[in-house]
């Protein structure tokens, strides 16, 4: 995408851009003018300045899900948050040493759990139902006398459904167990009242919400504090919880974002429901993609996209619309989606899926790009295979004029020479593709010795020819990380359509 182009950015389930007033609150909190002091230095007035401002930033993110506001321990984010309520129950437990969780929570969840479980717990993982939901028929299941902790999401970060927390509560709590909720993103989207759902720890994330990132907190509530150890330790602060200095500025940026979330979650959630029905609506429209989670019960922010048309890859959508093949940390992996996999899908449909999720300043032009721009995606791809050719298997000379009507105007192979019948010369295809008036270039690649010197020149030499350009690469890793970045880097040229 150049410095021109304008960003649609339908990615806010991924992270949301700091609200204007959250921006405001916090600067008052850095210069030499401003309330800068530690707030643990309360022998002066700058540092009892700065503590007020923690305490009152405490007091509006318990108001927004209906705590105390010394149940607040602020942390670094919602993995920190979880971090410290996983292994803060197992650093305490003196027995129950059976958890419970999902198989489509966070990474920073599973991570943290596949660590206890190391450390000789036992954890028991429950399925989704196929629309992605985790049933409080299937927490009874597995619950027995000896579970200490159940770890749920509330709001899925890639399907966005709603997990029933009050009645899984209500089984926890009678077998004697606690309940954590991982409420990153559910926060300021959804009404959540930790009293009524009788949630026992929650963890929160600032960046969600439209507050800075590398601030959280998590719940605590107050007769448990004992159950739970400190992961970071060094000056005893938040009721012993979590030392460290209090960053100021990040934690009133928190409080404000939750302060605006209270006042404007209805408003909010209405408009974005509005948008939501509109971009559904016209990409089913469009045939050939499904609603993964369709019928459960969700919140209207995020949704799951599926093409079922053969040659789909989700950056085929354009570098100007703004959102995930899946969640960030499974794109980082370059893995197929273990939320996905675990509703069923297979990794094929898993690669042709995509997240969208919407926000607070989501328009109506977004999205109406966003359908737009699955609409140009689905012709190209059934303008390919309407003819036998699929941008997903080797380039052969027969398949060179389905490529030029698709309006492909260059391809780039790195069929080395001298191959078999079966697997025609790179020449050959040159020449089919020259008759045709196409440019055809040739790169070698080893397959599986791809490092950032060969993505860069592949996609150089995408850069340099006419648009737009179809680039077929044999990597021997078509569905790892090798793939991803060479997908990446190519798409990064404009005009590039398909890999």
């Amino acid at each position: 995408m150049s410095e021109h182009d304008t960003l649609h950015y339908l990615d806010y389930a991924a992270t949301t851009p700091a609200d204007a007033r959250v921006i405001e609150s916090m600067t008052v909190c850095l210069g030499v003018d401003g309330v800068f002091g530690n707030p643990a230095s309360t022998s002066h007035a700058a540092g009892t300045q700065a503590r007020a401002k923690v305490e009152r930033a405490r007091e509006q993110v318990a108001a927004l899900i209906g705590a105390s506001a010394d149940e607040i321990i602020w942390t670094s984010g919602a993995t920190e948050s979880n971090n410290l309520a996983l292994k803060g129950y197992a650093d305490a437990a003196t027995g129950k040493r059976h958890l419970i969780t999902s198989c489509i929570e966070h990474k920073a969840i599973l991570d943290t759990m596949a660590s206890l479980s190391k450390r000789g717990f036992s954890v028991s993982y429950l399925s989704p139902t196929p629309n992605g939901e985790i049933t409080a028929g299937a927490v009874a299941a597995a619950i027995g006398p000896e579970t200490g902790l159940v770890s749920l999401m509330l709001v899925n970060n890639e399907l966005g459904t709603l997990t029933d927390i009050a009645a899984i509560a209500r089984i926890v709590h009678a077998a004697g167990a606690l309940l954590h909720v991982d409420a990153a993103q559910a926060l300021g989207k959804t009404p959540i009242d930790v009293q009524a759902l009788g949630i026992d720890m929650l963890s929160m994330s600032a960046h969600k919400v439209y507050g800075p990132k590398g601030i959280g907190a998590l719940f605590v509530r107050r007769d448990i504090t004992a159950r739970i150890a400190p992961q970071m330790h060094g000056g005893g602060h938040e009721r012993g919880l979590r030392s460290g200095t209090l960053a100021t500025h990040q934690i009133v940026g928190m409080g404000t974002a939750c302060e605006v979330a209270a006042s404007e979650l209805d408003s909010d959630a209405a408009r974005i429901a509005t948008l939501s029905t509109r971009l559904v609506d016209a990409v089913l429209a469009l045939g050939d993609v499904t609603q993964n989670a369709a019928t459960a019960r969700r919140i209207p922010h995020t949704l799951s996209l599926t093409v079922g048309v053969p040659g789909f890859y989700p950056f085929m959508l354009g570098d100007a619309l703004a959102v995930s093949s899946t969640s960030a940390c499974n794109s980082a992996a370059g893995k197929p989606s273990h939320v996905l996999t675990a509703s069923g899908l297979d990794a094929d449909a898993a690669g042709r899926t995509v997240r969208v999720s919407l926000g607070r300043f989501t328009t109506e032009q977004d999205v109406d790009f966003a359908v737009s721009c699955f609409r140009r995606a689905l012709e190209q791809c059934r303008s390919t295979a309407s003819s036998g050719f699929c941008a997903s298997r080797q380039i052969t000379p027969a398949d060179l004029k389905a490529i030029h009507d698709a309006g492909f105007r260059s391809v780039i192979c790195n069929r080395p020479d001298g191959e078999g019948a079966d697997q025609p010369a790179f020449e050959e295809i040159a020449a089919a593709a020259r008759e045709l008036g196409m440019d055809a270039r040739y790169l070698p690649i080893v397959p599986g010795r791809i490092g950032d010197a060969e993505v860069d020149a592949f996609g150089a030499l995408v850069d340099a020819l006419p648009k737009p350009v179809l680039a077929y690469c044999r990597t021997g890793n078509r569905s790892g990380a090798l793939w991803s970045r060479l997908a990446t880097r190519v798409h990064a040229s404009t005009g590039a359509s398909s890999l």
